[in-house]
């Protein structure tokens, strides 16, 4: 009986030995949260300093806010950093506690009556994901006009007709952060940023509301295939333009009701606003009061978001702005919108 205890002791204390270090190695290993952010009434967004597995990041038993804010729903973001916490209503302005059960500290957050998110590409944004951007390639021969250009790592627009389009889908991140009245969004801006531009005189680039669907393009400045956007088609071949490239405007089709999307318009008729391009290597923000109500119609409808079109219209030499595909991150298009956390 001595033998069988001492034996099953060095077991067991062999076993301890050997899982204690793993063990010690995983926790220390394990991602930080660096912040959280009170997005709304019923949403918290939780950022780390390491990628998370989903069947720890989205267990609510992993996390406590207090005082009496009840958890209930726990989603990764696909950048794996991130967790979007769904929350029961918190206060304005009232300071909580969150904890992790693996850390010893706790964070405060307190919800601001006003607050910012964006949208876009890349671990700097809010949400990521769902975006989306392409160029339509015009060349002055028309011999290769159902060129791409939706994987490239630029957009381009020029004098020959060459625009690029820009969309971010709002209505998954809306919708979780229980933010659906269009009255909450205060304003809206698209921001890009120029890698080239070879002029020194002021070039003013315009933006459209895009009024048919559009599929961007897999290839890089290559033959569009089937449901890409092109010269002739917003979906190729299933869903051409009204007047290729993209240029069937109808007056008094602005895009601010449903019936401007009834497939007799390619992109608005009115220009929603205009930007000044100076030189390179810089962020230019798009804004204008047409642009944030844009938003505010989308949120309400969100099934009529294409975005923008973005078109050279004062200029001689054409500008290259980054685009989603971007190496670095900090140069991709992103929208930034303001607005209200409560009515």
């Amino acid at each position: 009986m001595k033998i069988y205890r001492n034996v099953t002791d060095k077991i067991s204390i062999f076993l301890f030995l050997l899982f204690y270090p793993i063990w010690i190695a995983n926790s220390a290993d394990a991602p930080k949260l660096l912040k959280a952010t009170p997005l709304s009434q019923t949403a918290i967004q939780l950022q780390f300093d390491g990628q998370l597995q989903a069947e720890t990041a989205e267990d609510l038993n992993n996390y406590q806010i207090a005082p009496d804010v009840q958890l209930e729903y726990a989603l990764l973001d696909s950048r794996l950093n991130r967790v979007l916490l769904l929350t029961s209503p918190l206060e304005v302005e009232k300071t909580y506690h969150l904890t992790l059960p693996s850390s010893q500290t706790g964070i405060v957050i307190t919800l601001p009556p006003v607050n910012e998110i964006t949208f876009g590409a890349g671990d700097s944004v809010t949400f990521s994901g769902g975006s989306q951007d392409s160029s339509l390639i015009v060349n002055k021969d028309r011999k290769t006009r159902n060129n791409n250009a939706g994987a490239e790592s630029t957009l381009v627009c020029d004098l020959t007709g060459t625009v690029f389009f820009v969309a971010f889908d709002l209505y998954d991140a809306f919708e979780d952060m229980g933010i659906r009245e269009p009255t909450h969004v205060l304003e809206a801006t698209i921001s890009l940023h120029v890698q080239q531009c070879d002029t020194d005189t002021a070039q003013t680039v315009i933006f459209r509301r895009v009024l048919l669907p559009w599929r961007e393009g897999r290839g890089i400045s290559e033959r569009a295939e089937d449901n890409e956007l092109t010269y002739n088609s917003a979906l190729h071949r299933n869903l051409p333009w009204n007047r290729p490239p993209a240029q069937a405007m109808l007056s008094g089709i602005d895009g601010d009701t449903e019936s401007d999307y009834n497939g007799s318009e390619d992109v608005a008729h009115r220009i929603d606003g205009t930007c000044e391009i100076q030189e390179a290597g810089k962020r230019y923000t798009f804004k204008s009061d047409l642009l944030t109500d844009a938003v505010r119609f989308w949120v309400a409808n969100p099934d009529y978001n294409y975005g923008y079109l973005f078109a050279l219209r004062d200029g001689s030499a054409p500008i290259v702005f980054a685009s989603k595909e971007a190496d670095d991150g900090n140069l991709r298009p992103m929208l930034t919108i303001r607005y209200r956390t409560v009515d």
